[in-house]
């Protein structure tokens, strides 16, 4: 390992990269919230209001995880905490 901050940022951007992946879990998680939803609202069409309430609900917390695996990225990315240790370090 010739030179180690070269070495701390490419396992950012692999880092980064797994976190972004957050984001495709997170886009089939809601599609199953939403096809869960829609099949409930044709079997009970009487109680649409509580399902669709329901389902923003539970929308919102599985996008709130997809915003969290962006913001990791983004801070790996632009302000790693960690090269700026190591530059600390290595003086």
């Amino acid at each position: 390992m010739q030179d180690p901050l070269a070495f701390v940022i490419a396992i950012a951007h692999i880092a980064a990269a797994i976190a972004l992946l957050n984001g495709v879990t997170t886009t089939f998680g809601q599609a199953k919230i939403a096809s869960q939803a829609l099949e409930s609202i044709a079997r009970q069409p009487e109680a649409e209001d509580s399902i669709r309430t329901t389902m923003f609900v539970g929308l919102a917390l599985a996008e709130t995880s997809g915003i969290y695996g962006l913001l990791i990225a983004i801070i790996m990315l632009f302000a790693n905490p960690l090269v700026t240790i190591l530059l600390n370090y290595l003086g």
